[in-house]
């Protein structure tokens, strides 16, 4: 399975390692030239020799090693250069012999130069890498495993090798209308969608605290939509003068406090899944809906519907990068058999098991961004140790 970023409870987008390890090969890679070099100027006559392998090997150095171990190569290809030059080359080149040498100096002591510049630009790279990380984080912030009973887990993939954020968004905030959840996916993907993206966590974020309507909730959010969109045409203009087509799919849920049902309201956006002892079933809104953004097309009125949710269901919220992803054959993925597995042993491993089925399902990578929110209400409320399950 494709390494998939985490981001519940203490854990957030996973960039990986600063410096990921090298293959095997690429450390041995120079010593082996140098070797070779050696093994072809002792084995063949006089006028053939190994400078090119010594040179390459000298070029490989640079681009692996530290600064110590790049000077010590050339240190050490240096004088096995003076010793096949005086022991192999001197009497059948002569002159030409030495020529070469002094070449083959230049090009093995240049690889301290490239390592050097190889050395500041990684750690320019590290910095920018690392300034990336910490303002994708505070776009979408990590989500606490628990809320009160509520048990959340989020698993986030963004389909752009550039940025750990893409298009796709979540939130879950504890409000005192109950725990209400947010899954959209924006118009477009890639590093371009993150300011939608920022522009419609940090509204939920606030107005999901003071908002006792779930429709106003959603109205409040297809107006962030709309004045983000307005703000992008006022910067960078529209196309021939006409406005930008931005908007966002997404599906707000809420669980009220006196519990016993969960509430959905969908603008656009793909369907959400129910799993309890009744079975395994997708949630398809009677009226998706337009996607934020599309407002003022649909006066309304906005209403959300209602689905019974005992202790212990559970709820899936995702993106469209669950149920779009292919296979070879061009047949798309379905969660309800995986769903139906796995739905008793808790958002976690639903999030752990999809992801890595759905990974599976479509060869290993995914073209389109990812998001997956599941949630259920525990009887008994988080672990008494206050330990958060492992995700």
């Amino acid at each position: 399975m494709s390494p998939h970023r985490r981001a519940t409870g203490l854990l957030t987008h996973d960039p990986g390692p600063e410096n990921p390890p090298l293959p095997r090969w690429a450390w041995w890679a120079p010593v082996a030239m140098t070797v070779a070099a050696l093994a072809l100027d002792l084995l063949t006559p006089g006028q053939f020799n190994g400078d090119v392998l010594l040179g390459l090997g000298a070029m490989t150095a640079a681009c692996v090693y530290a600064l110590p171990r790049v000077v010590l190569l050339a240190v050490l290809n240096s004088i096995a250069a003076l010793w096949l030059l005086l022991g192999q080359h001197w009497a059948a080149e002569g002159f030409h012999g030495i020529v070469d040498f002094v070449n083959l100096l230049v090009l093995l002591w240049a690889a301290v130069p490239l390592c050097l510049v190889r050395q500041r630009l990684n750690r320019r790279l590290r910095g920018a890498r690392r300034a990336a990380v910490y303002a994708q984080r505070a776009v979408l912030p990590p989500v606490r495993a628990w809320l009160g009973r509520t048990w959340i887990a989020v698993r986030y993939e963004a389909a752009s090798e550039a940025a750990s954020v893409g298009g796709d968004l979540y939130a879950a905030e504890r409000t005192p209308y109950g725990v209400r959840l947010l899954v959209g996916d924006v118009r477009g993907k890639g590093p371009d969608a993150i300011p939608a993206v920022a522009a419609l966590v940090g509204t939920f974020r606030e107005a999901a605290h003071h908002t006792p309507a779930l429709a106003e909730l959603a109205r409040h959010l297809d107006q962030a939509v709309t004045r983000h969109t307005a703000d992008l045409d006022a910067v960078r203009g529209g196309v021939d003068g006409a406005p930008s087509e931005h908007f966002i799919t997404a599906a707000v849920a809420e669980l009220p406090p006196e519990g016993g049902e969960v509430r959905l309201l969908s603008r656009g956006h793909c369907p959400a899944f129910l799993a309890g002892e009744a079975g395994v079933h997708q949630w398809e809104p009677a009226d998706p809906g337009l996607p934020l953004g599309l407002g003022d097309l649909d006066p309304g009125p906005w209403t959300y519907e209602s689905r019974p949710f005992a202790p212990g269901d559970l709820l899936l919220m995702c993106t469209d990068g669950l149920l779009e992803a292919r296979d070879a054959d061009g047949v798309f993925y379905t969660p309800l058999t995986a769903l139906a597995d796995c739905w008793r042993e808790g958002p976690p491993a639903v999030v752990d098991t999809l992801a890595r089925l759905v990974h599976d399902h479509a060869g290993g990578h995914l073209t389109d961004d990812l998001a997956l929110l599941a949630v259920t209400v525990s009887p008994t409320g988080p672990p008494a140790t206050g330990a958060v399950p492992e995700a």
